[in-house]
């Protein structure tokens, strides 16, 4: 080889020695890189056998499935006993959600509080927020707005003051009713009684009787002291007859107003009405509320003879006949009730005049007369009404009103030109369902719902609120709880809320996160199979690099002896 040749070789080979050496270090440099980050993840992956997470045990089971999340704690369960769990910052306030912080300011709740509990207007703002924000549903809206505000709820008391509510047909309405009787009406409901009380008040007044049927025999007349449910007024044929005295000598029609006033003003009817109401008025609902109205505005209507035409049946002459119904129109100063002038024949031809107080087949009053009452001795002029048609006339109305009364199956013959007969009518009946309050106590879901909601809006009038939309990430939720950023606060056996640290709370435990460990754990397998893999391949390049850096280096030395060695012969040659 040449000297010029020579020379260019070795350079050669010293570029490529000095590349092989700086690749060497750079492998050299990630092999130590590798081992931090094995360190690191060493580090991080004993952290992670330590990691905990926070788990709601309601029960006491010692559940760890179960981790305490936003939406447990405000969201109304069984889970929360239906009474909020708040979290709290260092201050007090109530941590809102955006949800909850939009309805919160939809009521205009400033974030410090109002220091005091406002009017249920303010309150059913925070519930229609709630709807708007899409945390209930309008539907449900509404109802939370028809039920009471509990301003007591979380403010010293923890129970609702609310009711026990059952879904009853008629039949089961009527067999529950056994326990409402005619004794819970401001006087003792007996017809001695009754007689007394209406002869005072207009001495006109001659017979007071409550039936039970049809037809005029003795036995048909309940016997003074028996109780009578208001399921036995629905299930039966009672009807209330009241007779006046005959006055000789003058028209004796105007006696037919007395004993039709004297009926329509009873108390037996407000009695009826309370029951009704009393049972059927659910949580206060606004729609059942006013089909209660509508249903006791009818009933008064046929009480007072709004809206009622004229039925008459035959005397024993058609000239009698025409007398009396001439008579009815003049007495009763154009008010139209029903005129019935039925009368009887009974023995040697004497008229006892009874009167007409067959009302099972009508509905509203019937007066009748007795054109030749005004011999001695008889009495005729009277009223008697059907109270058992009255009460399912109340609920026909009750339920006309709740199913729209524009679509409704059922009717009740009651327009100015009917016969205002049952007949006529569509009454209740066990198609339809009524929601029936049966005892104090826990309510239904919807009641304990709302009060759940009053008790979040009782909390953030009073301690105030802030708003942090990451509260809902149960990581971010835990992690603040336990760095003691946020607080728990619940309801105690006093009825106030109180704040408190999570490790304090009989239902909240911090456990280890067996499932953090396990994602940690493969984590960090993975992540160290990465590293070696890395690892073994930098070991295999470096071992070429060293391999080659060797070969270099016999290789520059053989080339810088051939230089060498052509250097001293040329250097002997021109000695000589």
């Amino acid at each position: 080889m040449g000297l010029a040749a020579s020379q260019a070789r070795l350079l050669t080979i010293t570029a490529r020695k000095s590349d092989c050496e700086y690749q060497s270090m750079r492998y050299s440099h990630e092999k130590i890189a590798l081992s931090r980050s094995m360190t690191d993840l060493s580090t991080e992956y004993q952290n992670s056998l330590n990691q905990t997470k926070l788990v709601y045990d309601f029960y006491g089971t010692g559940d760890e499935t179960t981790p305490l999340s936003y939406g447990l704690m405000m969201t109304p369960s069984q889970m929360n006993g239906y009474l909020p769990i708040l979290a709290t910052d260092t201050s007090g306030k109530a941590v809102l959600s955006s949800q909850y912080a939009a309805a919160a300011r939809a009521a205009g709740i400033p974030q410090e509080g109002l220091g005091c509990l406002p009017s249920s207007d303010v309150r059913n703002k925070f519930i229609q927020g709630l709807a708007d924000s899409g945390l209930i549903t309008s539907e449900a809206a509404n109802v939370y707005m028809g039920i009471q505000y509990s301003q007591s709820i979380g403010m010293g008391a923890t129970d609702l003051a609310t009711t026990q509510v059952t879904e009853m047909t008629l039949s089961e309405l009527i067999e529950y009713y056994e326990t409402g009787q005619f004794d819970q009406i401001p006087y003792s409901y007996s017809n001695a009684t009754m007689l007394e009380t209406l002869q005072a008040n207009n001495s006109q007044v001659y017979d007071f009787e409550i039936r039970s049927g049809s037809g005029v025999e003795e036995s048909n007349q309940v016997t003074d002291g028996t109780d009578i449910t208001l399921g036995e007024i629905l299930d039966g044929d009672y009807q209330i007859l009241c007779r006046v005295n005959i006055n000789a000598g003058r028209k004796n029609t105007q006696d037919l107003s007395i004993a039709a006033n004297n009926i329509a003003s009873l108390d037996i009817w407000e009695w009826m009405f309370g029951e009704f109401e009393a049972l059927l008025n659910v949580t206060n609902d606004p729609n059942v509320s006013s089909a209660l109205k509508y249903a006791r505005s009818k009933v008064e209507n046929l009480l007072n003879g709004d809206n009622l035409g004229f039925k008459y049946s035959q005397y024993k002459t058609k000239e009698d006949n025409q007398n009396g119904f001439n008579g009815v129109i003049d007495c009763m100063n154009g008010v139209p009730r029903r005129y019935s002038g039925n009368w009887f024949e009974v023995g040697n031809g004497m008229h006892e005049a009874e009167g007409s107080y067959n009302t099972a087949d009508y509905i509203g009053l019937t007066v009748y007369d007795n054109p030749k009452g005004d011999k001695s001795n008889h009495f005729a002029d009277g009223a008697s009404i059907s109270v058992t048609n009255i009460a399912l006339a109340y609920l026909t109305y009750f339920a006309q009103a709740m199913e729209g009364l524009a679509t409704s199956r059922y009717t009740v013959d009651d327009d100015a030109e009917s016969s205002k007969e049952v007949a006529n009518s569509h009454l209740i009946d066990d198609q339809f369902t009524f929601s029936v309050v049966t005892g104090t106590g826990i309510n239904s879901d919807q009641a304990l719902i709302s009060g759940f909601y009053d008790a979040i809006f009782n909390q953030i009038c009073s301690r105030g609120w802030v708003e942090n939309n990451r509260v809902t990430e149960n990581d971010y939720l835990h992690e603040m709880m336990k760095t003691g950023k946020f607080f728990l606060t619940t309801c105690g056996d006093d009825g106030f809320y109180a704040q408190g640290n999570y490790s304090t709370n009989n239902f909240v435990r911090e456990v280890t996160d067996e499932e953090a460990v396990a994602q940690a754990e493969a984590k960090y397998n993975t992540e160290k199979q990465k590293l070696n893999q890395k690892e073994e391949v930098l070991d295999l390049k470096m071992k070429n690099l060293d391999t080659e850096i060797s070969s270099l280096t016999t290789e520059y030395d053989t080339v810088k002896s051939v230089i060498s060695k052509n250097i001293e012969k040329s250097f002997k040659r021109y000695d000589a």
